[in-house]
């Protein structure tokens, strides 16, 4: 999708001083962004909801949910918001939006911040199969509704400890802020969007020299081998692991999060 014609996007603007877009993950929104951007005074925080979540549109078009359309709507926003050069905050498959932003549009990212997110699947065979397995996940979100997607969504063992962490009543707001989702723009995110149709950016990245922070838990075994992978190909980044947290880490151990988000942020 070429970047001037982005497909406008939703998001919360909070704050002032250099700004900040942070870019949620798969089924998520600004809103759960809110516990991260909170901790980030100081800073100008553009909280995006991308294509198919929150109040941004879920058009029928597919190619509207490719990893690089999403990159260039999040451009598109920057570039309206004509603050220069931002620092870009992704997780998950966010983190995946960040990471093609930063190859693809490299003017746009003042330093970058990756959470729990990976450059995707470099084996074409294991690429294959995880595309498929997303393809089944989305089409049973039109076949059982999205309530039961989300029950089955949610009980992953990858989440186990953002629901230990948050507690029945929080974790209860988590289900709820994903039951108000458009179900169509779900299941064209998966379709599109997901590990299994993204473009692999690992040859990519000696290349990149936007300042990075590359974060996981360490309960989050996949994504803490993954995050030292992509730490030993960047050429500026730095790896850090924190204690006690899984795949949410924002969420989970937020405090410690923002801390060593604020002290990358600083830096640059």
């Amino acid at each position: 999708m070429p970047l001037s014609e982005p497909l406008q996007l939703a998001a919360n603007v909070t704050g002032s001083g250099e700004p900040v877009i942070v870019i949620h993950g798969f089924t998520g929104s600004a809103e759960a962004m809110a516990p991260l951007v909170e901790r980030l005074d100081g800073y100008r925080c553009i909280a995006v909801d991308l294509v198919g979540h929150g109040r941004s549109p879920s058009p029928a078009d597919l190619a509207l949910y490719s990893i690089e359309a999403m990159a260039a709507s999040v451009a598109g926003l920057a570039a309206s918001a004509g603050d220069g050069p931002c620092h870009v905050v992704g997780y998950s498959m966010g983190g995946r939006v960040a990471l093609t932003l930063a190859s693809g549009h490299r003017e746009i990212c003042r330093s970058l911040t990756l959470i729990s997110a990976t450059a995707g699947i470099a084996d074409a065979s294991e690429r294959a199969q995880r595309r498929r397995a997303d393809e089944a996940l989305a089409d049973r979100i039109g076949e059982h509704g999205l309530a039961r997607f989300a029950d089955e969504w949610m009980s992953l063992p990858m989440w186990d400890p953002l629901r230990a962490s948050l507690g029945p009543e929080a974790w209860q707001v988590s289900i709820d802020q994903r039951l108000r989702s458009d179900p169509t723009g779900l299941a064209n995110s998966l379709h599109a969007a997901g590990t299994g149709s993204m473009t692999p950016l690992w040859d990519r990245l000696g290349a990149l020299d936007v300042p990075t922070l590359v974060m996981c838990g360490e309960l989050d075994v996949k994504f803490v081998a993954i995050g030292h992978e992509m730490n030993a190909l960047l050429p500026a980044s730095d790896l850090v692991v924190l204690a006690g947290a899984g795949h949410a880490a924002h969420l989970e151990v937020p405090d410690d999060c923002a801390t060593a988000i604020r002290r990358h942020l600083d830096a640059y």
